[in-house]
């Protein structure tokens, strides 16, 4: 049995097959036991997460059901063959489990692997593997929510930072073209995440479109003046002096634009993690 929150959460039986989960509230449910698997989550804090200030008068009796029906389903599918228990605690619940069993923790384990790689090579595989169990926006098929919302912007800043840290790793292999197609992806749904487009044009500035990367900078430098009301940043205009100087005659390209890139690298991480 796998059960997966990156993307619509979900569990999978053994063969393969979805179980069957039924409304947004007990997907909800089921997201909050797994953001603390092994941990008691209390009554009152799934409370607010399926109704947040406004819950029924019966709540609890609601929320009971909920998890009545979850530990059937559970039992159905044979969860306890895979260590997997829906525990009732005094005034909470929790979720034994292998944390393994989750695909947030693998993502994490793989993403913590690959930064304590060497060699890029070995940093680029771990992070695709990482990369790959990503299916959609986190938490997906949940009630919203304040605390379903804190906690799927987490996890899609830390698949940021993997994006970022892994085009990172393709510029050290030389793979600039590989970099600046993944950050492109990217800077088209997270078009004011300054570190993101300063790595995207320095990885386009690297593979010899100068003129993309600048263009770049220019319509971003537009949608924080007319979004937020504010001029780029140190990351970006470094990035952008770092192109204009690879362009004079007479001045090699990569060492200013490798300067500025380790600079903008560092500035992602920070701004992901």
């Amino acid at each position: 049995m796998r059960f997966r929150v990156l993307g619509t959460v979900s569990a999978v039986a053994e063969c393969g097959r979805p179980v069957q989960l039924g409304p947004a509230k007990r997907r909800s449910l089921l997201a909050m036991l797994l953001l603390r698997p092994n941990a008691a989550v209390g009554v009152d804090r799934l409370t607010r997460a399926l109704w947040d200030e406004d819950p029924p008068r019966h709540s609890r009796t609601v929320l009971q059901g909920h998890v009545s029906r979850l530990r059937a389903l559970l039992a159905e599918h044979g969860a306890a063959a895979h260590g997997v228990e829906l525990l009732t605690q005094g005034p909470a619940y929790a979720l034994r489990l292998p944390e393994s069993l989750v695909d947030a923790h693998r993502f994490e384990r793989l993403h913590r692997e690959a930064r304590e790689q060497c060699e890029p090579a070995d940093a680029v595989r771990l992070l695709r593997e990482a990369l790959a169990l990503w299916e959609g926006p986190a938490l997906g098929g949940t009630v919203g929510g304040p605390l379903l919302e804190a906690a799927a912007h987490g996890l899609d800043e830390l698949r940021l930072a993997a994006v970022e840290e892994l085009a990172a790793a393709h510029s050290l292999l030389g793979e600039h073209a590989a970099a600046a197609a993944l950050l492109r992806a990217e800077a088209v749904l997270y078009p004011l995440r300054e570190p993101l487009i300063a790595a995207l044009m320095l990885a386009l500035g690297r593979s010899g479109r100068q003129s993309d990367a600048l263009d770049w900078y220019h319509r971003t430098r537009e949608l924080l003046a007319e979004q937020l009301g504010v001029d780029p940043g140190a990351v970006l205009s470094n990035a952008y002096t770092a192109l204009l100087r690879a362009g004079e005659p007479g001045r090699s390209a990569t060492t200013p634009v490798a300067v500025a890139a380790g600079a903008a690298g560092t500035s992602a991480q920070g701004a992901g993690g």
